[in-house]
């Protein structure tokens, strides 16, 4: 590949904190990046023009609009297309999105837009932690946390006491 010394830089850091998310499913948490973060990291890290996102495949595979709220589910397969100097990087993801709405076309829309997103991120995390793929690790290793309250509060501690340095007391 033909990244720029700047772009492998980037592309080998790691997922700031702060864009980690966390939701509750069947019981149990789990971490992951939202859709614009991904995109807004695509941006940066390959510039505005040089990569591009198609979307190959989406299908519809369930709705109900007896339900009210009007549901749906939809599949999707997105292609992402990295021009590194004068190489094309391909890397491609699978993605679900399930919608509900008052009509059915909102609930199509939300799931499709759901679906697309979704398998965007999956194809944007085989470059690397910034993307989500530090999230696949249950020790996180590559988010980069800020320090704890409990050790901020430590090392202030452990910070050495105020010295005065004169006696004298002014009337």
């Amino acid at each position: 590949m033909s990244f720029s010394n700047n772009q492998l830089r980037k592309l080998a850091g790691k997922l700031p904190e702060r864009y980690v998310k966390t939701r509750a499913q069947r019981g149990i948490s789990l971490s992951y990046v939202e859709g614009w973060h991904v995109i807004d990291e695509a941006n940066r890290v390959f510039g505005f023009d040089a990569w591009d996102r198609e979307t190959l495949v989406a299908e519809c595979v369930y709705q109900d609009g007896r339900l009210n709220p009007k549901a749906c589910t939809y599949t999707a397969r997105v292609r992402i297309r990295v021009r590194a100097g004068d190489t094309l990087v391909y890397r491609d993801g699978s993605g679900v999105g399930h919608g509900s709405g008052t009509s059915l076309g909102e609930a199509h829309e939300s799931a499709l837009k759901e679906a697309e997103t979704d398998a965007t991120k999956r194809a944007l995390t085989t470059f690397g932690n910034l993307f989500g793929l530090a999230l696949y690790d249950k020790e996180q290793a590559g988010v980069r946390r800020k320090p704890k309250a409990a050790e901020a509060a430590a090392a202030e501690a452990a910070a050495p006491p105020w010295v005065l340095l004169g006696s004298r007391v002014q009337r």
